[in-house]
């Protein structure tokens, strides 16, 4: 008997080390629920942003007291030390109607947020201007140097909207529309956010060309570029008289700049010429009126040299000095972009289907089914279904899944019957090899890729729950750690002063243990596999069983 038993192990374990070639190995994963590391009850985490060296994980916490107002508190997560702490701006309770994000200035020594507030006759919103552990606080534009001064005062400090910072950090335009205006003006401040003025009126939207020069959109439909001093530079304007620029997008090298027009019969129409304004070529694409948002759905190579635009489903490039355009793709493809090293684009096609192809228009090759979500679900949260890691390898996105199954779900489901769908997040190589999915299949919750740190090791991830009683609620944000050596890290509670203050961090204060909110959760949805062993390896195990067992026979005859 016992040679009979061994005969089966042996071949057991010959057919291990033999055929043991799982389809995917999976990244030593990380997923750490924000809301269990801060432990706010009541409050929900509304946004996170990374410092521009990703070593900080800036996040915003909302918990809504009315209809009209809100209590916020910011957190700074430090992803090397894993401590965190409350940002303290010197007062009780930091209320506003709106505060939907805190973000880093480029140079990543300074934060900045909006607050705001709607009244019977006025509404106000102010941004803020600070060093990340709340200290040096001033309102953009105003007098005021701490927070409580703000917010009493915003009704007559007026409406300010899209601050952008100059590259070097050293300056902030902003639109302003002062109480008792029509019409706001773009206006130019200090880095720190002191010395405000107007530099151009009727205008919005600027985005800096340089540190001294910038576009901005009038509202006589016009795209200028002036200095920092006003000075006007140059003037674009459509052919058509009867068109105006609504909106304009600058190449990364700045050297080109797309423009779209207003709407003719609901369709957007887009240009693009030099940055001089010269060889201007006119419709490179067209969007539908309920599109606008996506009026410039068109992914510029890193290098700013050529362009991906989308006519009717069909990817072009337009390169070289004439804009020249060439066929990459014939099909219904969305929602285009490149790759961070240029050589490739990342498509949808069919509203499922992701999908990558070389610049040069060769090696098609599909990457995941994505399964259909309800359009409106994406359209309502203004997010992407997929996203890049920095260096291009990786790949995070959302899949639509039948929660009583795990199967990919074919047919979109109407907006009324979202909360049918399990919508879990996953990770692929952007070689299609390693499927790994990252967050269970909950039903009715969709999990949505955040940021990626520069890095490339660490990404956000937000949930929002659907139920037949409501529209929509918040179902948790999450840290992952790709490659993670911790599976269980502990997150220490400490001034935010003395987390900036010390490369090591440390200084203790007060310890929580963070349970994981999943701990390398590789499975695999069905229609991917459903475990880390190929069909056929399990047959040939089985094969082999029944070998081992004739060989008994065999040996007993």
């Amino acid at each position: 008997m016992l040679k009979d038993m061994s005969i089966i192990v042996v071949l057991l374990f010959a057919t291990n080390i033999a055929l043991a070639n799982p389809t995917s190995e999976s990244p030593n994963l990380n997923v750490t629920s924000l809301d269990r590391i801060l432990k706010e009850d009541g409050f929900l985490v509304s946004s996170t942003e990374w410092s521009p060296d990703g070593q900080y994980l800036l996040i915003v916490c909302c918990k809504p007291i009315s209809r009209s107002n809100s209590v916020y508190k910011h957190y700074l997560l430090d992803t090397n030390s894993h401590t965190f702490g409350e940002i303290d701006y010197g007062i009780k309770e930091l209320s506003s109607y709106s505060i939907p994000e805190a973000k880093w200035a480029p140079s990543g020594d300074k934060i900045y947020f909006r607050v705001s507030t709607v009244g019977s006759t006025y509404y106000g919103n102010c941004y803020i201007v600070c060093n990340p552990d709340g200290t040096n606080l001033k309102g953009v534009g105003t007098n005021f140097t701490d927070l409580s001064s703000i917010l009493e005062n915003l009704g007559i400090i007026g409406s300010q909207n899209n601050l952008k910072w100059s590259p070097d950090s050293s300056k902030i335009v902003f639109d302003w529309e002062k109480p008792g205006k029509i019409f706001s003006g773009v206006y130019l401040a200090n880095g720190n956010g002191a010395n405000a003025r107007e530099l151009l009126s009727e205008a919005r939207e600027p985005t800096w060309y340089n540190s001294n020069d910038f576009f901005v959109t009038t509202d006589k439909g016009t795209v200028v570029l002036i200095n920092d001093s006003g000075n006007l530079i140059r003037t674009f304007q459509p052919e058509n008289e009867e068109q105006e620029y609504v909106r304009f997008s600058l190449s990364p090298d700045r050297e080109k700049i797309i423009f779209t027009s207003n709407a003719e019969n609901g369709i957007f129409q887009t240009y693009i010429s030099d940055i001089n304004g010269s060889k201007l070529k006119k419709y490179i694409s067209y969007y539908g009126g309920t599109n606008f948002e996506r009026s410039i759905d068109s992914s510029w190579q890193p290098d700013g040299s050529l362009i991906v635009v989308n006519k009717k489903g069909n990817l072009y490039i337009l390169e070289g000095e004439e804009h020249e355009e060439r066929l990459l793709y014939e099909g219904n493809a969305t929602n285009s972009r490149c790759f961070p090293d240029g050589k490739k684009i990342l498509f949808v096609e069919n509203e499922n289907q992701l999908y990558s192809i070389d610049i040069d228009g060769t090696n098609l090759s599909s990457i995941t089914n994505f399964g259909l979500t309800t359009s409106y679900f994406w359209n309502m949260v203004g997010a992407s279904q997929f996203s890049i890691s920095p260096s291009g390898d990786i790949i995070a996105f959302t899949s639509a899944l039948d929660p009583a199954t795990g199967k990919i779900i074919e047919n979109e489901p109407a907006p009324s019957t979202r909360q049918n769908v399990a919508a879990p997040l996953f990770i692929i190589n952007s070689d299609g090899s390693n499927l790994t999915q990252v967050t269970p299949a909950v039903k009715g919750r969709y999990d949505i890729s955040g940021g990626w740190s520069p890095n490339g090791k660490q990404f956000t991830i937000d949930s929002i729950l659907f139920s037949k009683d409501s529209d929509s609620s918040y179902g948790g944000s999450f840290l992952v750690e790709l490659n993670s050596e911790n599976s269980s890290p502990i997150w220490k509670n400490m001034p935010v002063k003395e987390i900036i203050g010390s490369e090591e961090s440390s200084t203790v204060g007060e310890v929580q243990i963070n349970e994981s909110n999943s701990a390398n959760t590789s499975q695999i949805t069905e229609h991917k596999e459903t475990g880390n062993q190929s069909p056929s390896f399990m047959f040939f195990q089985l094969f082999f069983c029944i070998m081992g067992i004739w060989l008994i026979h065999k040996n007993r005859e």
